[in-house]
């Protein structure tokens, strides 16, 4: 199959005398004629060509394509080898998170703590303290460019001074008066690509994808031009950029702050996310039988090209005097909360049972007392199957005079004189 430029170069080849290799059904008209009238005339071929195409109404357009085209001329077509001579390696803002030079996109619902994540990371490279997970800052004291399109810099400016951020540091980019940010216009597009250039930024901070594009985040063609200036405006800035980005309203009755987000659920074009090297997810996470919008967070990576996944982390907002917070995170994730189960009942029984009895109970009376509760003798036998490490046997488990008991310390070997749980009881 051949391109309607290579039958071109090939005929503009032939006309010169260069060699060439191809048949008639290769070529597509009008290029079949023209290649048919080479064929039929060996000699005098230019006036051949011209008489070939006299009639057609196209015949200057094609004329002009040939005799424009240089003979012999071949297109670049780089090796991967030849590329990597003017490759740099994968950098990073913050490693295994934020890319340089490319997108990362934070996606969350609304409430989630999109915004304050975004600043706790402009804090951090600000004043050179290192990111959540213990990584240095690559560039300390670097500014932040800080996209505010759904324009509130009261809130981010009080925020900031919670943090006691050097506030020189953080650059608002704020639309004109009387309008809304809109990246899909070039003056928008110049002005952020101006800043960019004059404050070279360590990372740039779009808040939020919904509203700075007029045409809609479903709109692909729209959203393929906008991620493309994105990609452009990082690349050139060598920095990071990150787009904060809502999620969809999940199916049934799930709270939005708390769902388990994936790549799925991030609003409008895929493209979007295609686009993304990194894709992060905040949630809320319900640690107690009512979801608390103030409780622990966690944040994930979602999807990444650049390496491997990064173990999730968590934050909580912690309380300043006399007003404000900030996040304190740790590695440690919060843990989801689930329904109790009749087992998670009966293990908890159990423990609090056999506590009250420092020399133990004997197993016929722990099966009567847990009868007394609710609770079958079935249930009440896996319970202290999963408790085995917990629950000791005083004497062998198939004797009339064993009981079970809760030692006061870990087991050991020995288990104080009593003995280990068997199999059987496991």
């Amino acid at each position: 199959m051949l391109s309607e430029r290579m039958q071109i170069q090939l005929i503009a080849d032939r006309l010169a005398g260069l060699p060439v290799s191809a048949r008639i059904n290769d070529f597509q008209l009008p290029w079949r004629i023209c290649w048919q009238a080479l064929d039929d005339a060996p000699l005098a071929q230019q006036q051949a060509l011209e008489k070939a195409i006299f009639s057609l109404p196209e015949r200057d357009r094609v004329l002009q394509a040939v005799l424009s085209a240089r003979p012999g001329y071949r297109p670049p077509m780089p090796s991967l080898e030849e590329l990597a001579k003017n490759l740099g390696p994968i950098e990073w803002v913050w490693q295994g998170w934020i890319a340089r030079s490319m997108i990362t996109v934070l996606g969350a619902s609304q409430g989630s703590g999109k915004s304050f994540v975004a600043l706790d990371l402009a804090w951090r490279i600000a004043h050179n303290k290192n990111f959540p997970d213990n990584i240095p800052v690559s560039r300390p004291g670097a500014n932040v460019i800080y996209v505010d399109a759904e324009m509130a810099p009261q809130i981010l400016n009080e925020r900031a001074q919670n943090y006691g951020m050097d506030r020189n540091k953080l650059f608002i980019m704020l639309p004109k008066e009387g309008e809304t940010i809109d990246l899909s216009q070039p003056r928008y597009q110049d002005h952020l690509a101006e800043m960019a250039a004059v404050l070279n930024p360590e990372l740039i901070i779009i808040d939020s994808l919904s509203s700075i594009h007029s045409g809609g985040i479903n709109a692909t063609e729209g959203v393929r031009l906008l991620m493309a200036y994105l990609l452009r405006l990082a690349s050139g800035a060598k920095c990071g950029l990150l787009l904060i980005h809502h999620i969809r309203k999940p199916a049934g009755r799930q709270r939005m702050m708390s769902f388990d987000l994936g790549m799925e659920d991030l609003s409008g074009s895929s493209y979007i996310t295609q686009q993304a090297r990194v894709v992060l997810g905040l949630r809320v996470v319900q640690t107690g039988p009512e979801l608390d919008p103030n409780g622990p967070r966690e944040l994930k990576v979602l999807k990444t090209n650049l390496g491997p996944y990064h173990a999730p982390l968590g934050f909580e907002f912690a309380p300043l005097h006399p007003a404000g917070v900030i996040l304190k995170w740790n590695d440690r994730i919060p843990q989801p909360y689930r329904e109790p189960t009749e087992m998670d009942g009966c293990k908890s029984w159990l423990e609090d049972f056999l506590k009250l009895y420092p020399t133990g109970v004997k197993v016929k009376d722990v099966i009567e007392a847990g009868q007394e509760q609710g609770f079958n003798r079935s249930l009440i036998y896996r319970a202290r199957a999963e408790m085995w490490q917990h629950i000791a046997n005083t004497v062998g488990h198939k004797s009339p005079k064993n009981k079970w008991i809760w030692p006061n310390v870990e087991l050991t070997d020995e288990l104080d004189g009593h003995e280990r749980p068997s199999s059987h009881d496991r």
